[in-house]
């Protein structure tokens, strides 16, 4: 069963419910709203939008975390 995380664009508020890899960090997303693109800003300590974003954490930050 994959997992999903509810992200919110920190652009225009609109929160979608995206899927979380299993795998790896999501480096980027668009926002289907505003249509801009959602990154992780440089001086952030998380690995992804779905960290920095969203409700959840993605697997990868639990091995960094090590």
């Amino acid at each position: 069963m994959e997992e999903k995380a509810e992200l919110t664009c920190p652009q225009c508020g609109h929160t979608a419910t995206v899927p979380i890899p299993q795998n790896n960090c999501l480096a980027f997303l668009k926002c289907e709203r505003c249509k801009k693109i959602i990154s992780v800003p440089k001086d952030s300590k998380n690995c992804c939008v779905i960290c920095e974003y969203s409700d959840k954490k993605c697997p990868a930050s639990h091995l960094s975390e090590r």
